[in-house]
């Protein structure tokens, strides 16, 4: 008896989930028969999309159309199935906040559309999730006020202001590790003024050396590493007792200070700046380091 009644069940669950999905299947991808314009909620699969890349029953995008205008929220895909891009859509026109993709699933750019225009605050990244530009768009989709541009590894390249999309007033360039590479000041997108300025940083086309003999000695009690250092203000130095670090130290480390960086020959090859624990440039070697 319990037998039969399971047997039962079983039929009836798979009636019902067979009719679900013939049910479902008969409520998506649909047009309207009498004009044969796009209606309702829509999955789009790559035998349907011209979209390269896609295997024929991959998801490319989903979302409703309304007499063939895209309508609300509209989702695309990569290939590997992650999330391409969110975006809103009124009446077949991107409107509101969006957001696009890298394959990686990191975000590829976030802004505002209104009726197909950017607007507000807008902003491109990098693929390994570093910021690579941002600016603002006026109510006409037009650039306005400052704009800053990024290297893949987050250092500034470029910064400039706009005025109804054109560039106005002082723009700076910078190398890639941080030093200002060129200023230049605009008047009505037309260049006024441009100065250039040489690379400080590394890498070093020729560099000052001293020998790591005559480097300074700063009296006080030797340390060969920096870890060794309690917090506050000390002195480092190498096995030679040439000095190696000096100024104030948190955990173990260099927090605002010097480093003197040696090559393999004993030379004093430049000296880095640190201030509230980040490297902020290259220091001069002035005559105390050289004697």
């Amino acid at each position: 008896m319990n037998i039969k009644f399971l047997h039962i069940t079983l039929v009836f669950i798979l009636f019902i989930g067979a009719n679900s999905y013939w049910s479902q299947a008969d409520t998506i991808n649909q047009k309207n028969p009498e004009n044969g314009r796009k209606i309702g909620y829509w999955i789009v699969l790559g035998n349907m999309s011209k979209e390269k890349g896609y295997d024929d029953q991959a998801k490319v995008e989903e979302g409703v159309y309304n007499n063939s205008r895209k309508q609300g929220i509209w989702k695309k895909y990569w290939p590997n199935g992650k999330l391409k891009s969110e975006i809103f859509y009124n009446r077949g026109r991107s409107t509101g906040s969006y957001t696009t993709y890298f394959e990686n699933g990191n975000t590829e750019e976030t802004g505002t559309m209104k009726n197909g225009l950017l607007v507000g605050d807008y902003q491109l990244f990098w693929e390994n999730g570093k910021t690579r530009q941002v600016k603002t768009f006026n109510d006409l989709g037009v650039t306005e006020g400052k704009v800053e541009l990024f290297y893949e590894n987050g250092e500034k390249e470029l910064v400039f202001n706009t005025v109804n999309g054109v560039e106005q007033g002082a723009s700076t360039w910078f190398y890639e590790n941080g030093d200002v590479k060129k200023k230049m000041d605009f008047n009505g997108g037309v260049p006024e003024k441009t100065e250039e300025f040489a690379r400080i940083n590394p890498p070093y086309e020729d560099p000052n050396k001293i020998l790591a003999s005559n480097a300074p000695k700063i009296e006080g009690e030797f340390n060969a590493a920096a870890v060794s250092i309690k917090d506050g203000y000390g002195k480092t130095y190498n096995d030679d007792k040439s000095i190696l670090m000096d100024g104030e130290f948190k955990g173990g480390k260099l927090f605002n200070g010097r480093h003197y960086i040696y090559d393999e020959f004993g030379l004093l090859d430049h000296i880095e700046e640190y201030r509230e624990g980040l490297f902020v440039g290259n220091g001069i070697i002035g005559k105390k380091d050289r004697f």
